[in-house]
C-alpha cells in the first residue's frame, strides 16, 4: 500500500516521456497531470461549446432523473452558479452517442495509455471496459467522491475549460467511509463541497491532493485512488479507463467482488474468466500483441 503523501498538490508535467511516465507514476501509484500529451492529436482545441451545439445539439444524456440534449444542457451550464448548478452528471456516450468526435481523437490512446488490456476483443464491453463518457459541467458541478470501479487507472481528458481534481491518498480509504455492498464500495457519501462532520468526523484528517486541470491537460488518476472534480466554470471532459500488469490484480479482485455480492457462484464463475482473460493478454503482450 503506498505511504501516507506529504504532498498537498498533484504533479504537473510538460514533456515527459512515455517509460518517465510509467517508472515515475504507474508504478509507483501516483496521479499526475501531463500537460501536453493531448498534442497527439491533429486539433485539439476543437472541442468547443460551440463545436458541439452546432454538430450535436440535439443528441441526448442520461441523468438520474431526466434526459437532456446536448444544447440544452450548455444552456445550463453556461448560466450556472454554486447557487444553482446545472445537473450533474449528465452522460453522453462519446463512441456510441457522438461517434463523429473519435476521428478529432486520434491516436485514442494519446502515444501513453498503453498498454491497455481493456482494447482486448475478450473484453469488449465487459468488466470496465465500456463506453467514453462526455461530462460537461459547469460552475458548482462537483462529482461524487469515488474510487473508479473495477479498480480501473482513469485518464481524465480536459477537452474544453477548467476544473479542479482532488485525490486522496491510498491509506485514506477509512476516511472516505466507503458505502457497503458490491458497487458501492467504491462510493463515499461524503459531499466534498459540505462535507457532514457531524456524521463522518474522520474525514477531517484526509490529506486531499489538489490539482487545476485545464483544456488539453490530462489527468492520470490510479487505479483505487479515491478522488473528486469541483467546477467553477462550464467545462468539457472525458474518460479513458486502462488495466494491465500494474492494476490487474485489484481489477481481478473487483470482479469477483462486485458480482459475488448478488451471486457467489457467478462471482467465482467471472473471477475464473478474468483470470484467464488477463493471463491470455499478459502472454500475447509477451509475444508483440498491441493493447
Amino acid at each position: 500500500m503506498q505511504k501516507k503523501s506529504k504532498f498537498t498538490s498533484i504533479d504537473r508535467r510538460a514533456d515527459i516521456t512515455y517509460k518517465e511516465f510509467v517508472d515515475q507514476y504507474q508504478k509507483k501509484g501516483l496521479p499526475v497531470i501531463l500537460a501536453n500529451i493531448t498534442d497527439a492529436w491533429a486539433d485539439p482545441q476543437i472541442f468547443t461549446p460551440e463545436y458541439l451545439r452546432k454538430n450535436f445539439g440535439d443528441r441526448t444524456g442520461n441523468h438520474p432523473t431526466h434526459k437532456y440534449t446536448v444544447a440544452e444542457l450548455l444552456d445550463l451550464t453556461e448560466k450556472a452558479t454554486f447557487d444553482n448548478p446545472a445537473p450533474y452528471p449528465v452522460k453522453f456516450m462519446v463512441k456510441s452517442t457522438l461517434p463523429e468526435m473519435v476521428p478529432h481523437m486520434q491516436p485514442l490512446d494519446l502515444n501513453f495509455i498503453r498498454p491497455n488490456w481493456l482494447k482486448s476483443k475478450l473484453l469488449k464491453n465487459k468488466l470496465g471496459n465500456g463506453d467514453m463518457d462526455l461530462h460537461i459541467g459547469g460552475a458548482g458541478n462537483s462529482y461524487e467522491m469515488h474510487k473508479d470501479t473495477y479498480d480501473v487507472h482513469a485518464w481524465l481528458i480536459q477537452l474544453y475549460g477548467e476544473k479542479e481534481v482532488i485525490c486522496f491518498p491510498w491509506d485514506e480509504e477509512p476516511l472516505m467511509y466507503p458505502r457497503k455492498g458490491g458497487l458501492l464500495e467504491s462510493r463515499s457519501p461524503i459531499v466534498f463541497t459540505n462535507p457532514d462532520y457531524d456524521k463522518y468526523p474522520n474525514f477531517k484528517k484526509a490529506t486531499p491532493i489538489k490539482g487545476k486541470l485545464k483544456a488539453g491537460e490530462v489527468l492520470y488518476i490510479p487505479g483505487g485512488m479515491w478522488h473528486t472534480t469541483v467546477a467553477y466554470q462550464q467545462n468539457m471532459s472525458t474518460i479513458i479507463n486502462q488495466v494491465n500488469e500494474t492494476n490487474y490484480h485489484a481489477w481481478k479482485r473487483d470482479v469477483y467482488v462486485y458480482k459475488a455480492f448478488h451471486n457467489k457462484l457467478k462471482g467465482a464463475i467471472d473471477y475464473a474468466a478474468a483470470t484467464v482473460i488477463g493471463n491470455v493478454c499478459r502472454i500475447g503482450q509477451l509475444f508483440g500483441a498491441k493493447y
